[in-house]
């Protein structure tokens, strides 16, 4: 994205607020291994990290409507919708094999869901931080 998108780069990970988000980012496999993966898998190559994040705003922000006024209420909300998000993705990095060019496409599957919802997360975490932030 250019400089004027609607979601911050927080590469490196040290620049991310929240110590499971950091995670994501640091663990998520590089792009190479994702498109790789993909091959090894028989999948199309996944989209770029960009583009997934801002899929993933798009749709955040589609999906969280009627929030209160209130920081606190609205907080909470997006907190409730964006958790799910973050432990789906934890969860495939938890399952997260080794890269190897020999991997069976079962595993290599694994490497390219994992890429998808760390992106996708990126995406979702800036939505929710702008409909945090922004007006009632």
């Amino acid at each position: 994205m250019g400089p004027f998108s609607p979601f911050p780069r927080l590469h490196p990970a040290t620049q991310a607020c929240h110590p499971s988000f950091a995670r994501l980012l640091r663990e998520c496999p590089p792009y190479a291994h994702a498109v790789q993966a993909a091959r090894l898998a028989l999948l199309p190559p996944p989209e770029t990290e960009d583009a997934i994040a801002h899929n993933g705003h798009a749709v955040f922000l589609k999906l969280t409507y009627g929030l209160p006024a209130a920081h606190r209420e609205r907080g909470i909300m997006l907190e409730e919708a964006f958790r799910p998000l973050l432990l789906m993705a934890t969860e495939h990095l938890d399952a997260l094999p080794d890269f190897t060019p020999d991997l069976p496409p079962h595993a290599a599957e694994r490497i390219v869901q994992a890429y998808v919802a760390v992106h996708w997360v990126r995406g979702a975490q800036a939505a929710a931080m702008a409909l945090y932030n922004g007006p009632a």
